[in-house]
């Protein structure tokens, strides 16, 4: 089985403008998934990232270059899954069914090389 990479990005929504009972429901919807992803035996970790933004260090010449942190970046990414599937598609499958979509947020899907441990 392949790996795939699942970055979930989310567009500066506000979450901090929600209320109670939303942030109830948005966490009642990851653990749905979650458990979905268990369930078909994709799930292989999963991570949330701080709102802080990092750095980026680059090679220019014979030095490296420590920038940002950039806060006119349009898309934040918020955090990623990493699932196993047979093909793109089937990956793809499972990133349609992140709730981060219902609040207008994206997934990309990209194939990892190498293993992933199991959790």
């Amino acid at each position: 089985m392949k790996q795939y990479l699942l970055i979930l990005r989310d567009h500066e929504l506000k979450w901090d403008r929600f209320t109670a009972e939303e942030m109830r429901n948005v966490v009642d919807m990851f653990a749905e998934w979650n458990r979905m992803l268990r369930e078909e035996e994709r799930f292989g970790g999963a991570g949330k990232l701080t709102r802080e933004l990092g750095k980026t260090v680059r090679a220019r010449g014979d030095e490296l270059v420590v920038d940002g942190p950039f806060s006119e970046a349009k898309e934040a990414i918020a955090g990623y899954y990493c699932v196993r599937a047979e093909t793109m598609d089937e990956a793809v499958r499972a990133a349609k069914a992140c709730p981060i979509l219902t609040y207008g947020g994206s997934v990309e899907v990209r194939e990892m090389e190498g293993s992933m441990s199991a959790e």
